[in-house]
């Protein structure tokens, strides 16, 4: 009795080597991720169109909204998913306004003041969610800023730079002095 459940022990229980070859339950059944165990995944293959360059411009007279705002316009293309080249601003534009006594020439009234300038650049833009991003930036939009998206154009990088007059003046001289008539008159040919 005793040597034939030993018998049966042999013939049906597998070997440590032949245990070693067993895959466990776990490797079986792979690595699996948390957010598919209840529900599936499904692949979005469809595809959008894609804006190359889009510039989100916020002006307004006071400096600190715009800061602020830009800073939030940066957090929300983060969370579309958009890639934010650049965050930069622009030289303030001090602008002069009158104001003149009823019906006539007379100044009345004369104030100086500035408008700030802050651009943030987006690139990867797909066509069905910068609406909706426009939407949301608009709709937390703070009184007495202005907001213009539009597509980045060459005029924008140069609009960025504040202009170097005496630079400029300098390379018109040189450009003159390639004239052949400029050249003789101050004797070099």
């Amino acid at each position: 009795m005793n040597n034939s459940l030993s018998l049966l022990v042999r013939k049906f229980l597998p070997t440590k080597t032949a245990v070693a070859n067993l895959a466990s339950l776990r490797e079986i059944a792979g690595v699996r991720d948390p957010w598919s165990l209840y529900e599936p995944i499904f692949e979005d293959t469809r595809e959008y169109p894609e804006y190359n360059t889009i510039n989100v411009r916020l002006q307004g007279f006071d400096y600190p909204p715009i800061e602020r705002f830009q800073k939030y316009v940066h957090q929300i293309a983060k969370r579309f998913h958009f890639k934010v080249v650049q965050s930069y601003a622009v030289a303030a534009q001090t602008r002069n306004s009158v104001i003149f006594k009823p019906n006539s020439t007379v100044v009345n009234n004369e104030m100086n003041y500035s408008i700030y300038d802050r651009v943030v650049r987006l690139d990867g833009v797909a066509a069905p969610h910068l609406h909706l991003f426009v939407q949301l930036l608009q709709t937390h939009l703070p009184v007495g800023v202005t907001m213009t998206v539009k597509e980045h154009e060459k005029t924008d990088e140069n609009y960025r730079y504040i202009p170097d007059i005496l630079l400029k003046q300098k390379q018109e001289e040189l450009k003159s002095l390639d004239d052949p008539l400029v050249r003789k008159n101050l004797g070099w040919e």
